[in-house]
């Protein structure tokens, strides 16, 4: 079979396949049916109708999209693949569409020089166009999956529980939820949160809204509860609407915002933003990093709350300043509208609020803020800059003024950050931010009553807070990193933090050490430098042990631990620690496990006060067209549902981590990258040996808010192997064809009269080609419960010949015994 390319009478270029050509006699010299070139002389194309197809244009894989074909398999340009394509929609038609038949544009005669190529073995279509056949830039809705409608649930429990000798227990139990739905590209979202601390229960409500981005005004709205987003401002909670850049650019949700601590034992982590609670976790013993905050905001610091199991509590700031730089700041213009919302420690009618901001990029590199807020008696403004003057430099500036009117006070507050590369594989962030006693933020404004300020309140603002991190890897010495923070008040008290660490590996060990120190008296923790130095040796395939050293104030501790990852869904760690100079010992142990459907944790720990359990499960739950499906991971604004033709326990890679099918075949795509392109894949080695699947990977480039159903095509195939003889007991020849009953050519036979069926539909009717124009029915008998598990069953056949079937069928019909006499002596051979 050949290809060639060539012009049409209208001078466009076709990727056209010609009928193969093939020479009977030398078919035939190789025992090769000439038959079966009828088979092969026609390429494979497209069956007429609407196909969901890959479509790659220009070599970039737009992702999956309706196409239409006609009777000849011929693609059809409809309007809705030129959209999905971002191409011209020419006004001339091949066809005028009538009734349910679509309309086809004319796009190779507007466009000649376009390449079509058809691939139907793998649902593909390639185009090549000419660069006038593409759409002025600019983000069109047609370009990205749209729509949709599904009911989501996140859901995370953390359960703790010490149990003291001497009878006493503490509990604590906090369970925080997301609810919400897509539709139509409408995000709508509520996050709550409930703790239980020995049986005193609190409920807090962190927001609900509806979001939705608008494209052709390049920008994102939302209405309800909402935490004000401003380039400029600190954050705040309020209820009404606002309108900012639609961050088409953004990354998935991911905060830029990094908490980094060292826990002394187990410990349970709470993260505070604006007085909110936004994240708590359980982190083990040793140095912890946390990431992909759900930020309320990016301009609000972050408090830090690390709770050991006995208590003890180290209490921390990280600035918003430190962070600011990684979260990017959008050209476009930032508009809030609505009433503060305040907490169950408001006083008072909440004020009004109209916050608008705006930002202009400068060059490629440059973005200058400015802004307006204005409340009942509250009016600030203030300015920013982000900037890159260098290639390894980045610097941030804000600078922001307020006047209070009910207060009668006014002041402001200046934050400069700065993040710079030194040499190679060393970089430098440094931060400061200032503000005098007067300054207040809108959220601030609340403590306020009849003029009269609480003093807790003053004592409690920050005058001065500092930032640094140093980090440096080289290979021969390993990594370093190294930070420091510290926070003065009004009231003269200071906080500062040091903390730093160093990591190695070499040969067969890797050498780590941490260091840790809070300074000051926020909290009851405050024991000096805490010290870890930490050797771990890997055992083998996903096998590791560790030992450790810590020293926190007088007191050293030794630890060892034996960690194993069994399989993708489990891993488990034991351990235990005795003190050198105090009698203090441990002994704990933990499981975690993904058991396909959730994330699910057990520990405990014992030592000679009390015993200690922990526990944790988190996921998501999906409600779609097609049922209920269930999440191992956090479902985000954009998601979907992939089917597998019913088969459960199958494997998908996914740009969040692998799922598995459930019971009906389905799983959760949990995260999906907006307007980007994002690659699902099916791992067939998960797939039983009975499935063969047309094309295992699809990609799709999704709308923010959209809910996107994806079925993988599977069929359930029967493969056969026969050992076939004619009716003389001897194999058949080789070469010769097999054919269905309708003459259609299945396979050849192979040696020893061997047949291999790729796929058969029960007891099917097949016949052989013989030599001389001769036919013979094969007869076989299947087993009815198969093993699923065998890639193919196989089976003995006897070819009866169809001509002698023929004669028995138009004689006289006998009685019952002379017709099994006569079978008996079909039997046997003939004479001639």
């Amino acid at each position: 079979m050949s290809a060639a390319i060539w012009c049409g009478t209208d001078g466009y270029v076709l990727a056209q396949e010609q009928e193969a050509q093939f020479d009977a006699s030398i078919l035939s010299s190789r025992g090769v049916d000439p038959g079966v070139s009828d088979y092969f002389r026609t390429a494979p194309r497209f069956h007429e109708g609407t196909r969901v197809v890959s479509l790659r244009l220009n070599g970039n894989q737009l992702g999956l999209t309706e196409a239409q074909f006609d009777r000849d398999g011929e693609l059809c340009f409809t309007q809705g693949l030129l959209e999905k394509a971002g191409l011209r929609v020419p006004a001339a038609m091949i066809n005028q569409g009538e009734g349910e038949a679509p309309t086809c544009h004319d796009f190779l005669a507007q466009y000649p020089n376009t390449v079509v190529s058809l691939r139907p073995n793998r649902e593909e279509v390639a185009l090549v166009v000419p660069s006038e056949a593409f759409r002025e830039q600019g983000l069109s809705e047609e370009m990205f999956a749209r729509g949709g409608l599904a009911g989501l649930l996140n859901y995370d429990v953390l359960g703790l529980e010490s149990q003291s000798r001497s009878g006493g227990a503490n509990r604590y139990l906090s369970l925080a939820t997301e609810a919400g739905f897509n539709l139509g590209d409408w995000i709508v979202r509520s996050r709550q949160l409930y703790t239980s601390i020995n049986g005193v229960q609190r409920s807090e409500h962190l927001y609900a809204y509806a979001q939705r981005d608008l494209l052709p005004l390049q920008s994102t709205f939302q209405v309800g509860q909402l935490s004000s987003n401003s380039p400029v401002f600190g954050g705040v909670q309020f209820s009404g609407l606002q309108f900012f850049p639609d961050g088409v650019k953004r990354g998935g949700g991911a905060s830029g915002a990094v908490v980094e601590g060292l826990a002394l034992s187990q410990s349970r982590v709470e993260v505070r933003q604006s007085g909110a609670l936004i994240y708590t976790t359980l982190v083990p013993e040793g140095p912890f990093t946390l990431s992909n905050l759900p930020l309320l905001n990016g301009t609000s610091d972050l408090e830090v709350s690390v709770i050991e199991d006995s208590g003890a509590e180290q209490r921390f700031v990280v600035p918003a300043a430190s962070f600011r730089g990684t979260v990017p700041v959008q050209s476009g213009y930032y508009l809030s509208l609505g009433q503060v919302r305040g907490s169950g420690e408001s006083e008072g009618e909440q004020p009004l609020l109209a916050m608008g901001s705006a930002s202009w990029g400068l060059g490629q590199s440059s973005a200058v803020s400015s802004g307006l807020v204005g409340a009942q008696t509250y009016q600030a403004m203030g300015l920013g800059l982000d900037t890159r003057p260098l290639a390894n430099l980045s610097v941030g500036a804000r600078s922001n003024v307020s006047h209070d009117k009910a207060s009668g006070r006014s002041g402001a507050r200046s934050s400069l950050s700065l993040g710079t590369a030194l040499a190679d594989n060393l970089d430098l962030t440094l931060s400061a931010t200032r503000q005098t006693p007067g300054y207040r933020e809108v959220s601030e404004i609340r403590y306020v009553d009849k003029n009269i300020e609480r003093d807790d309140f003053l004592a409690s603002r920050f005058k001065n807070q500092y930032t640094a991190g140093l980090s440096w890897f080289d290979p021969a010495l390993g990594g370093f990193s190294m930070g420091y923070s510290q926070s003065s008040q009004f009231d003269d008290q200071t906080y500062a933090r040091l903390y730093g660490s160093w990591s190695k590996s070499f040969k067969h060990a890797s050498v780590s050490a941490h260091i840790d120190s809070a300074v000051g008296t926020s909290g009851s923790y405050d024991e000096g430098v805490s010290v870890r130095l930490q050797v771990s040796v890997p055992l083998g395939k996903d096998r590791r042990a560790r030992s450790s050293l810590r020293h926190q104030g007088s007191r050293s501790t030794l630890a060892a631990a034996y960690s194993e990852r069994v399989n993708e869904y489990l891993n488990y760690e034991v351990g235990t620690e005795q003190g050198l100079n105090h009698s203090q010992s441990l002994t704990r142990g933990s499981v975690n496990a993904t058991p396909r459907y959730a994330q699910v944790g057990l520990a405990a720990s014992q030592d000679r006060f009390s015993t200690n359990y922990s526990g944790y499960l988190k996921g998501g739950v999906v409600a779609h067209g097609q049922g209920v499906t269930f999440s191992p991971y956090r479902v985000q604004e954009t998601f979907g549902v992939v089917s597998l033709g019913g088969v459960p326990g199958a494997r998908i890679s996914t740009p969040q981590g692998p799922v598995w099918t459930d019971a009906k075949g389905q799983a959760v795509i949990a995260s999906l990258p907006a307007y980007n392109n994002s690659r699902l894949q099916v791992d067939t080695r998960s797939l039983p040996k009975r499935v063969d699947i047309q094309n295992g990977t699809k990609v799709l480039s999704a709308g923010r808010g959209s809910f996107n159903a994806v079925d993988f095509s599977v069929v359930n195939v029967r493969r056969l192997l026969l050992h076939a003889r004619d009716e003389g007991g001897q194999a058949l020849p080789q070469g010769v064809s097999v054919l269905a009953e309708n003459d259609d050519f299945l396979t050849s036979v192979a040696g020893d009269g061997m047949i291999f069926l790729g796929d058969i539909d029960g007891q099917q009717a097949l016949k052989v080609a013989l030599s001389g124009a001769r036919t013979c029915q094969l007869q076989f008998e299947l087993m009815e419960n198969n093993d699923e598990d065998l890639p193919y069953e196989t089976a003995s056949a006897v070819c009866r010949d169809l001509q002698s079937n023929e004669a028995l069928a138009t004689a006289e019909e006998p009685e019952l015994p002379e017709l099994l006499d006569a079978d008996a002596d079909a039997d046997e051979p003939s004479e001639s």
